[in-house]
């Protein structure tokens, strides 16, 4: 009963941020787990393209920095590049986060995980607060990750107050040699104002490997790389979306 309510309790945080829109979905996130391991410092190089389309060549790319503080709880700071088409690289944000573990809910066997954030933007732009609800399903090889997310810009500025909400979802199998194959998706839900609709979403395969080279010193290097094909309004801006993902984890 208590995971429960904890699972209602950050569902109705999620639920009830108000947030503004931002890059395409997709472009420099991932689909977080809700899972923390105690004592592994993470360094993280993710990113992402649009290829084809009006929005050619626009991307982004975030490096970040984590450390899992306890069995519940992992803190991370980072900073976000972007790159809109026609114009030079900047780095455009400074954030921190936290990703916290509140256990499983009883008889369905989903993990549960909260996520914040704030994160700065640079170019005299607001701060921005983003919550996720953070969904996790194990079952044999399978498993499967689900974010519920909203986001704030902390600004008093005409248009910028509506709610925008989002999600990121995959689902992998264990295929053997440390290899997983699967798909996944990143979309907008729409606003506070306007919420469902037709929305920018975008899909496609995915694939990730692990591997813990002798070299590495009990370290751990992690790839991913996905192809995501637009779905909804993302189709007037682009024919696709290139993403990658290179993680290095170790025990300190």
């Amino acid at each position: 009963m208590r995971g429960r309510w904890r699972f209602v309790a950050v569902a109705a945080v999620v639920l009830g941020w108000a947030g503004a829109a931002g890059a395409e979905p997709g472009l420099s996130n991932k689909v977080y787990a809700p899972y923390i391991r105690k004592g592994v410092t993470e360094v993280e190089l993710r990113g992402g393209r649009l290829t084809g389309g009006p929005l050619d060549g626009e991307q982004a790319a975030v490096v970040e920095l984590e450390r899992g503080v306890s069995d519940r709880l992992s803190l991370a700071v980072l900073a976000e590049f972007e790159q809109h088409a026609g114009e030079a690289k900047k780095l455009d944000a400074l954030a921190v986060e936290g990703v916290v573990y509140l256990g499983q809910i009883p008889g369905l066997g989903v993990d549960v995980g909260g996520y914040l954030e704030y994160e700065q933007r640079i170019h005299n732009e607001s701060g921005v607060a983003e919550a996720k609800l953070l969904l996790a399903k194990r079952s044999g090889s399978f498993e499967g990750l689900l974010n519920l997310i909203a986001q704030r810009p902390l600004s008093d500025r005409p248009g910028q107050h509506d709610t925008q909400f989002g999600y990121a979802a995959q689902g992998t199998w264990d295929v053997g040699h440390n290899l997983r194959l699967g798909g996944q998706a990143f979309g907008d839900l729409g606003t506070d104002r306007s919420f469902g609709g037709r929305q920018a979403h975008y899909l496609g395969p995915v694939a990730q490997w692990e591997i813990r080279p002798a070299w590495l010193n009990h370290a751990e290097l992690e790839f991913e790389g996905a192809y995501l094909l637009p779905v909804g309004t993302a189709r007037d801006d682009t024919n696709g979306q290139v993403r990658f993902v290179v993680e290095y984890e170790r025990w300190f």
